[in-house]
């Protein structure tokens, strides 16, 4: 099995296949290079639909815990998540959202704060533009211990590691290999096309982008992210603006903060958005937020941007390509850190018996 991309999803499918007995080479750059470097790790469990796919998220943390047992290791702790709202925010659209968090069908616990009770709560929020929050249960998995974790998994496991894979020979490497899987992200759509095939119509990519603020100093246990957040209801439409920009705090790697994500539906997978331009929009959002954190006491700042890759219909997809059924795919995650590790074991197995019986019927396979 050759499996292209070694971020979130590569890795652990390649850990899954080769526990399968399977002799599988992961090919690409170290997790930390991609999208799940410099992601917030969160793990939101509770937030599927009341379905077959939104119960099966709902074993994630159990999932993560059982692969800690077998690898040790990477990363995963507690913590909170804050779904905030500013005074500028429609009421009755904020009473909305609030309202469908309450009918979650996992029902996380959920605990409401004003915000003076923020601020208390994380003294480096003090005095940000925030007019409350709700508090629910989360898990963060940190990118750069998951690597460590996972390299020395797939060593044990004997999975062979190797240079992302050019496209010019992408062609003959398809030929040596039983089956491949594209867990490239955004740059699988690409792939597909330097194969002269089809990608999926649901699979669509964003360019996103997050500072991080590395002064140890500032480290919080908290994630923030706007309730109203924009980036998931924009891949909803087929249109509307370009970019969206959403106020977060996250832990960063090593301590420091990740601030803010920007996400462009306008640029080409060779056109990044102008660094210049997305560093003042995400340092506003740190203005906002910290607003009693001076920038020199931010420590060195570092712009990330990344191509990601997501559905058009919210769920990933998943098995063998509808015109080549010697290539899988496993992209297209809104909630990576939750979805990518209940749904690796499942593609392993699927993948090893050919079955795809319950893939099928999760309503995730490749369509």
């Amino acid at each position: 099995m050759l499996v292209l991309g070694a971020g979130l999803a590569g890795t652990l499918l390649a850990l899954e296949l080769a526990e399968g007995g399977a002799q599988v080479e992961l090919a690409g750059g170290p997790m930390v290079s991609g999208a799940s470097g410099c992601s917030y790790g969160g793990v939101p469990w509770w937030a599927g639909a009341d379905d077959a796919f939104g119960r099966l998220l709902g074993a994630a943390p159990a999932q993560w815990s059982a692969l800690q047992d077998r690898y040790g290791d990477l990363g995963l702790s507690s913590s909170h998540l804050w779904l905030h709202w500013s005074a500028a925010d429609d009421p009755a659209a904020v009473a909305a959202a609030r309202s469908a968090l309450a009918t979650l069908p996992q029902r996380p616990a959920q605990h409401a704060f004003s915000a003076a009770e923020l601020w208390r709560a994380e003294p480096l929020l003090a005095g940000a533009d925030l007019a409350g929050a709700v508090q629910l249960p989360y898990l963060q998995v940190d990118p750069a211990r998951l690597q460590q974790g996972v390299e020395q998994a797939l060593a044990r496991l004997g999975v062979e590691r190797s240079a992302a894979v050019d496209a010019a020979a992408l062609p003959q490497r398809l030929e040596q290999v039983d089956a491949a899987v594209l867990c490239a992200g955004a740059s699988s759509g690409l792939m597909l096309q330097q194969l002269g095939l089809t990608p999926p119509v649901q699979l669509r990519f964003s360019w996103a982008g997050v500072l991080q603020l590395e002064r140890p100093e500032l480290s919080s246990p908290i994630i923030a992210m706007p309730l109203l957040g924009a980036r998931r209801q924009r891949e909803l439409t087929a249109g509307g603006p370009p970019l969206v920009l959403d106020p977060g705090l996250a832990p960063g790697p090593a301590g420091g903060l990740l601030v803010g994500q920007t996400s462009w539906f306008d640029q080409g997978l060779e056109h990044p958005p102008e660094p210049q331009a997305e560093e003042q929009r995400l340092m506003a959002v740190a203005r906002q937020l910290l607003p009693h954190v001076a920038v020199a006491a931010m420590g060195r700042i570092s712009l990330h941007q990344r191509a990601v890759a997501y559905s058009t219909d919210q769920l990933p997809l998943l098995g063998p390509l509808q015109d080549c059924s010697d290539i899988h795919m496993f992209t297209g995650f809104s909630g990576a850190f939750a979805q990518v590790p209940v749904l690796a074991p499942l593609l392993a197995g699927a993948m090893l018996r050919e079955e795809w019986s319950e893939l099928n019927d999760l309503g995730v396979l490749c369509r």
